[in-house]
């Protein structure tokens, strides 16, 4: 769903919405200056890749220790999705060289294939969402973290940083990985540790 709507936002509303929220103000230091608290959890700072690393360190241990292996596949699931994320953020944003709103609004033409574009699919989302989604889908219950991920996606178009196709696209990456991540998962381990829903 995610990647159809992606599509459609490209040919649709992208440009027109930049162009429109170039003429606004809207609060930009208010919603960087958040997703800069939010980002501190994950670990971006002081090191970004600390919240990789403690996410395998903590994969490695539920496997080992024989009491906390009930976790393993919840854990796995997780830091497969977000190392898989973070990756894709890389590559596809050197390989689309997409720009950023407020660069194309200064050179107008194609938003695709751009020497110094680097926004599609949005890193920001991949980066919460590929925490938040992998658990919601494990633990309906915690619903309620979406929250932060809508806030991300609104605040990245908002600041003119990201095209609405770019957030959607982010989404749509983390969904198809917490997907590949849950199967890989279900086939790795034995069955006696997955959780319910793996089953």
């Amino acid at each position: 769903m995610s990647a159809i709507l992606t599509a459609l936002c490209i040919v649709t509303i992208d440009q027109p919405l930049a162009r429109w929220l170039a003429t606004r103000d809207t609060w930009p230091h208010v919603w960087n200056e958040t997703i800069g608290v939010l980002e501190y959890p994950l670990g971006i700072v002081p090191w970004k890749w600390t919240g990789i690393c403690v996410l395998v360190a903590g994969s490695l241990v539920t496997l080992v220790v024989t009491r906390l292996r009930c976790y393993a596949a919840v854990c796995l699931i997780i830091t497969l999705t977000h190392l898989l994320s973070r990756h894709a953020s890389l590559w596809v944003k050197t390989l689309t060289g997409r720009l950023r709103p407020s660069q194309w609004l200064n050179s107008d033409g194609d938003t695709f294939w751009r020497d110094g574009g680097f926004s599609f699919p949005s890193g920001h989302v991949l980066l919460f969402a590929s925490i938040v989604i992998p658990i919601v889908v494990l633990y309906p219950r915690a619903r309620p973290l979406l929250a932060i991920v809508v806030f991300v996606m609104l605040a990245r178009v908002l600041v003119n940083a990201h095209f609405v196709s770019d957030v959607l696209g982010g989404l749509a990456c983390v969904a198809l990985f917490t997907w590949l991540s849950a199967r890989l998962v279900r086939r790795a381990l034995p069955s006696q540790i997955l959780p319910a829903s793996l089953r």
